[in-house]
């Protein structure tokens, strides 16, 4: 798989082996930037599929890679000398997908770039189950409620009072969940 790589250099030894190997395995450096440089401005500009960073001691550049990360998902591989565990904590909890002390060698970037786009695809996958599960958990508990809006003041029994909001969906094109909150808005503003 070829990658776009920004390579952000915070040390020319390493940054000189990385520059000359991606290329070498088929990978494209799109750019490459200090630590210093303003990383959203950079990746907003080159568009990479991920972050190589090769910086000797990463605390002061995790700041900026979490408030990067949280804005734009990207695999990011963390070559570094540092193996102090707090970092390591703050890194991972940056969103770094690879942290990696001491392995900067040739033969293992592409594997480390494979391991590294594979996990973020993994942890995005269950982001996104995540954020759609807590959607429906909402939705099902507005609808619940709803239920219990149309029990109360019309007398229905729960299977009418959800044939009703499903009715009145289909009815308007819209989903169960908008009608539910839909019906809440209007009993809370009865109330």
């Amino acid at each position: 798989m070829q990658l776009k790589a920004l390579l952000v250099n915070g040390d020319p030894t390493g940054g000189e082996l990385l520059r000359q190997s991606l290329p070498g395995l088929g990978h494209e450096v799109v750019a490459e930037c200090s630590e210093d440089a303003n990383l959203l401005a950079q990746v907003g500009t080159h568009t990479p599929d991920i972050l190589v960073v090769y910086c000797s001691r990463p605390a002061g550049l995790l700041a900026k890679l979490k408030e990067l990360l949280a804005e734009i998902a990207l695999p990011v591989v963390l070559f570094t000398d540092e193996s102090d565990p707090q970092i390591i904590q703050r890194a991972v909890h940056a969103g770094v997908s690879a942290y990696i002390v001491d392995g900067l060698e040739a033969g293992r970037i592409d594997s480390i770039l494979n391991v590294a786009v594979a996990r973020f695809a993994a942890y995005e996958q269950l982001r996104r189950e995540l954020k759609d599960t807590r959607a429906n958990l909402l939705e099902r508990k507005a609808v619940e409620r709803a239920k219990g809006i149309l029990m109360k003041q019309r007398g229905y029994d729960e299977p009418r009072a959800y044939h009703a909001l499903r009715k009145m969906a289909m009815d308007k094109n819209l989903r169960i969940g908008e009608v539910a909150e839909n019906v809440i808005a209007v009993a809370d503003l009865l109330n």
